[in-house]
């Protein structure tokens, strides 16, 4: 029997409901990314060290709550906020990382996992996950590895896949979830997929369950715990635009508190006796 998302004409990542000018633009950054980043994936691929890194971003999302609305917007705000001297930003769903990995080695660049860097807790299936041998990788593996070479490269933005959960070590990578109110994500995938209401409240339903069992099996998390990300989002509190400068910036803040933290205690190590803690750009603690 053919699943209810397969009935609605549902692809797992929704690809093919974007126009097609959206997703030749998502297309061209990621073609421009990669371009701009020939050893990433590789053998010879050197990430950067602590602050040094540009920030990178995670998406998860309830169906519905309507990030497919400021993706695009959402890359340009960030190419203004952050400047352009590490590139500008690209978007990684469940297709366009497809590509990615197609377009690299498997046995390229492996990004080691620290659990003693994680931001929160990390679940044990989790764990167990990141210490399996490469030649007992299955597809999870291979889509986390990718998505850790994206993130630790900077000026990615990932989009569901548990990022937020397969990059929880790594220090510059900001984690966002959003949320919206059911009855309101339902009109709007009605809309978007021209489904009656019904319809439509069956889409929303299994595929956030399907997500939800996605995040539960690959790594013991509940996607909806709120200890796993930086921020999580009320779309429909806000103006999309609104909405836009509230993920952005807060990222941006995040990032550049965590710079002068690295900076002060560099130079608490290399002149100690020159460090006012107390100073009001003296950022102690982690983040």
């Amino acid at each position: 029997m053919r699943s209810r998302m397969a009935r609605f004409g549902y692809s797992h990542s929704m690809a093919a409901s974007k126009p097609d000018s959206e997703r030749s633009l998502l297309l061209s950054r990621m073609e421009n990314y990669l371009r701009e980043r020939p050893a990433l994936g590789s053998s010879s691929f050197q990430p950067g060290e602590g602050s040094e890194i540009p920030p990178s971003l995670t998406i998860s999302r309830q169906c519905g709550a309507g990030f497919c609305r400021i993706e695009c917007s959402l890359l340009e705000y960030l190419d203004e906020l952050e400047g352009s001297d590490f590139g500008n930003w690209a978007l990684f769903d469940q297709s366009l990382l497809g590509r990615y990995i197609d377009s690299r080695p498997l046995s390229g660049c492996l990004i080691p996992f620290e659990a003693n860097q994680a931001k929160f807790p990390v679940p044990s299936p989790l764990q167990d996950q990141f210490s399996k041998p490469r030649e007992n990788w299955a597809l999870f593996n291979h889509s986390a590895n990718a998505i850790r070479q994206l993130c630790q490269s900077g000026r990615c933005v990932i989009v569901g896949r548990a990022g937020n959960l397969v990059t929880c070590d790594l220090a510059n990578t900001f984690h966002v979830r959003l949320v919206a109110n059911k009855s309101k994500r339902i009109r709007f995938i009605s809309r978007r997929f021209d489904l009656n209401p019904a319809e439509a409240g069956e889409l929303v339903e299994e595929t956030d369950k399907s997500r939800a069992r996605f995040v539960k099996r690959n790594t013991g998390a509940e996607i909806d715990d709120a200890t796993f990300y930086h921020l999580i989002l009320n779309t429909e509190s806000v103006p999309d635009e609104v909405a836009i400068r509230v993920i952005a910036d807060s990222m941006h803040e995040w990032s550049r508190l965590r710079s002068l933290a690295a900076d002060s205690k560099d130079r608490c190590r290399d002149h100690p006796q020159t460090v006012d803690w107390h100073a009001p750009n003296v950022i102690p603690g982690g983040f």
